[in-house]
């Protein structure tokens, strides 16, 4: 007879999460000390808990609105249902091939059936929508895309709504400075073009074979999360966690172990294909204010060359120069790599001197060049040891 604890081991297990994390990219669960709490500021039901070098969420209060993981920039959360992946294809798929329009509407909107269900993309909640997002679908080939919500003023979700509206507008300044010609934009109403007939509406509502799809998908969810438990503990994979030191310390490499930003270059992808003119955003002046990328600067004079914004950078983004010097014996250069920085700012919350600041806002060459700008700081000064001090 199973035991208390292994119905509720089982009962966890069966619970759908809408978000998974992934802590090792956390800039929180790295260092205690970084200020970033994007997911806890953006989760309008408090779903979220930043403490003690781990970041939780609890499905059960978990609203799956989607901003956490919009908002988070090293996508430590990401979205279960549906993915990031499996809305654009949906979008893409529904999407009226002449025109160019692609529709994606919340669950709320889409509940009113005024609209042609095969004629747009359905999400819980438009805050899944990130720009990237709206960015692969202009790369896609639609020149006009709609957000449709479901009037978030009288939405009980409606925080979520600000999120939408920075990522519209990030999206629309991005596709702008790369020359596309798509045009995103939201809207409370359905495009007329994809609206169906009163006498349509009132027959309409959710057939059985909708219904069985959505069951059929928890379902699937639910049996694949009870199979692989099972599979790990006839495996014996049941094992102890690896420790925080294990996964993210330094080691003799000196520094933290690092990751690619997937996203960042995802991101520079879709422009290029949305882009009437990709050969020239190398060398494209453009400026842009974006949550993607960012540009750091340093303060030589106040730096103190500690190393603690290479050792501490996620993604690699800074790292000590080993071929370019500068004249100054007592000073170095560091390079920085815009395509690389998610605008996390672990480097300026572990900055000593408080001589770093990060900026998101960058030009367009910096990040689609791929060339790495020096920084110049402060060399480390020799520390004297009370060994030497005797010597004398």
């Amino acid at each position: 007879m199973p035991s208390v604890a292994d119905v509720m081991s089982y009962a966890d297990t069966l619970r759908v999460r809408p978000i998974r994390v992934d802590e090792d990219r956390c800039v929180a669960v790295r260092n205690r000390n970084a200020s970033c709490r994007k997911c806890v500021e953006s989760c309008l039901a408090s779903a979220i808990t930043v403490s003690n070098n781990a970041v939780t969420v609890d499905p059960s209060a978990c609203v799956d609105c989607g901003a956490c993981a919009s908002v988070c920039p090293t996508s430590a959360l990401m979205l279960e249902d549906p993915t990031f992946g499996s809305t654009v294809a949906s979008a893409v798929k529904r999407a009226d091939a002449k025109s160019g329009l692609g529709i994606i509407a919340c669950a709320r909107a889409a509940a009113r059936h005024v609209a042609d269900d095969e004629r747009f993309a359905e999400v819980p909640c438009l805050g899944h929508v990130s720009d990237l997002t709206l960015v692969e679908l202009a790369a896609a080939g639609l020149d006009d895309v709609v957000l449709v919500d479901g009037d978030c003023r009288t939405c009980k979700y409606g925080a979520a709504s600000p999120f939408v509206d920075a990522s519209v507008a990030c999206a629309a300044d991005l596709l702008e400075a790369a020359g596309s010609s798509a045009i995103v934009t939201r809207a409370s109403e359905f495009p007329p073009e994809v609206l169906v007939s009163k006498r349509r509406q009132a027959i309409r509502g959710e057939d059985r074979r909708g219904i069985l799809m959505k069951t059929g998908g928890y379902v699937r969810r639910v049996a694949g999360n009870v199979a692989q438990k099972t599979l790990d503990e006839k495996l014996g994979r049941a094992q102890e966690p690896r420790t925080l030191k294990d996964r993210l310390g330094a080691g003799r490499s000196g520094r933290m172990p690092t990751f690619q930003p997937d996203a960042n270059f995802a991101l520079l992808e879709g422009l290029e294909r949305a882009s009437s003119d990709a050969a020239a955003l190398p060398a494209s002046d453009a400026e842009v204010d974006t949550r993607w990328f960012g540009h750091v600067s340093v303060d030589a004079e106040a730096c103190s060359g500690c190393g603690l914004c290479v050792l501490f950078c996620p993604t690699a983004a800074l790292v000590h120069a080993e071929f370019e010097q500068p004249e100054r014996e007592d000073q170095k250069y560091l390079e920085f790599s815009a395509e690389l920085c998610t605008q996390c700012g672990l480097c300026a919350d572990v900055c000593i001197r408080r001589c770093l600041e990060v900026s998101g806002r960058i030009r367009l060459k910096d990040v689609f060049n791929l060339e790495p700008e020096l920084i110049l700081i402060s060399r480390p000064k020799e520390r004297t040891s009370i060994f030497d001090l005797k010597k004398r």
